[in-house]
């Protein structure tokens, strides 16, 4: 068992290794590119529909119309659909866009799911571009000046944007915030470097409608409909592209259980998506993109096989060891007290972990450089950030033992 274990380590590690560090030459060697600050040269404002589903966000959507007020562009529409909440969304909307002509609101009494409402807000409209947003989420006034100009190849049907955490204050959310500048901003535009980008974060993210619609709008059975969509953005040959200079903010679940919530529907929606579009998998029809999903699933479901057989050797050898002391009489706080760190008697899987930390470490503090993040205000994020590791096993557990018992997960 002890050798399997360890080749399985061994290999493992040297995967995900591999794997990051072709990330960060990716990264280093197209630096230059990483802020593109593309110039606004069209005469004309294109028009733009923004659609923000709501469901149950009182108190959080006022911040969203809000930073929409703000926005600087001026051919634009605000669509918000109310998708049947149950508390004082309605009202609360009703409230802050009184008398505002850019907003037009679809007060929905039926709950349909994001993606129906996302769909209903297309077909009102008007803009050549939607952009859609969460409704717990706020956006730079000047995004769209940033993100616009990226559409002046035609094959791009979206653009993906830098989504950060807003305002992140207990200690479970500064170390999502590394999660978020890392994964969903510096990582985005990387993969966007090779065409590799398969989700267009519900934060923020732009389209041309002109492919939305050509390719069916947004699929209404999906939990995560802003990662199927992304598949079949690459699945018809367009392109996603990523603008890491323009920023969106998001409110993350104020506990632990609501976030375990959060990420039960992404993982879920996560799996379902990789069911219905498998045949993407090695398939060098969608060129990177189908290499990236395989390797990124593979090392999620290794991980996770890795995780939960390291739990089992540590068990066993717990419980052999406490036989030991009982049936030896030894005392177990004396052998406790007694014990001495020395790293000659530490094991290969130990030293490896150790490496492992510190390079993950290491990759961390390098993408913060890259993203110009004030390092000295992380420290609190860095410091906890190798331990998604662990809350990303339990988040995929759960995740995948409500998938296999077949029980339905809701979009909020």
């Amino acid at each position: 068992m002890n050798l399997v274990y360890n080749i399985f380590l061994y290999a493992l590690w040297f995967l995900s290794t591999y794997y990051v560090i072709v990330l960060i030459l990716i990264m280093l060697i197209g630096r230059k590119n990483l802020y593109e600050n593309k110039k606004f040269n069209f005469k004309k404002e294109p028009r733009v529909s923004v659609i923000i589903p709501a469901y149950n966000e009182e108190g959080k959507i006022k911040f969203t119309i809000k930073s929409l007020k703000k926005v600087r562009y001026k051919n634009i529409e605000f669509i918000i659909v109310n998708d049947g909440s149950e508390d004082g969304t309605s009202e609360e909307v009703k409230e802050y866009i009184k008398g505002d002509p850019k907003f037009i609101f679809i007060d929905r009494k039926e709950n349909k799911g994001k993606a129906a409402s996302l769909n209903d807000g297309i077909a009102r409209a008007s803009g050549e571009y939607v952009a859609t947003m969460d409704a717990d989420s706020v956006i730079e006034p000047g995004i769209f000046y940033k993100t616009i100009p990226y559409f002046s190849d035609e094959k791009t049907a979206a653009v993906t944007v830098s989504v950060l955490v807003k305002d992140p204050e207990s200690f479970i959310h500064k170390i999502f915030e590394m999660e978020y500048i890392i994964g969903l901003s510096l990582y985005l535009k990387v993969f966007s470097f090779f065409n590799g980008i398969f989700v267009t974060p519900g934060p923020f993210s732009i389209y041309r409608k002109g492919i939305i619609q050509k390719i069916g709008g947004f699929d209404e059975k999906s939990i995560t409909e802003d990662m199927e969509i992304a598949y079949r953005i690459q699945k018809n040959h367009y392109k996603i592209v990523h603008c890491l200079e323009a920023k969106a903010y998001t409110i993350l679940p104020p506990t632990f259980k609501k976030i375990t919530v959060q990420r039960r529907r992404w993982y879920s929606g996560a799996l379902h998506t990789l069911a219905k579009h498998r045949n993407v998998l090695l398939n060098r029809k969608y060129g990177a993109f189908g290499f990236v999903a395989f390797l990124n699933y593979l090392l999620i479901f290794l991980g996770l096989v890795l995780f939960l057989s390291t739990l089992y050797l540590f068990g066993s050898n717990l419980v052999e060891g406490l036989l030991h002391l009982k049936y030896s009489n030894l005392d177990l706080w004396l052998r406790i007290k007694s014990a001495e760190f020395d790293i000659l008697t530490m094991s290969r899987a130990a030293i490896l972990g150790f490496v492992s930390v510190s390079f993950t470490v290491f990759s961390l503090v390098l993408g913060l450089i890259m993203t110009r993040t004030d390092i000295k205000k992380k420290k609190l994020g860095i410091l906890g950030y190798p331990f998604l590791f662990f809350l990303y096993q339990y988040f995929w557990l759960v995740s995948i033992i409500k998938v296999i018992g077949g029980k339905g997960i809701k979009w909020r």
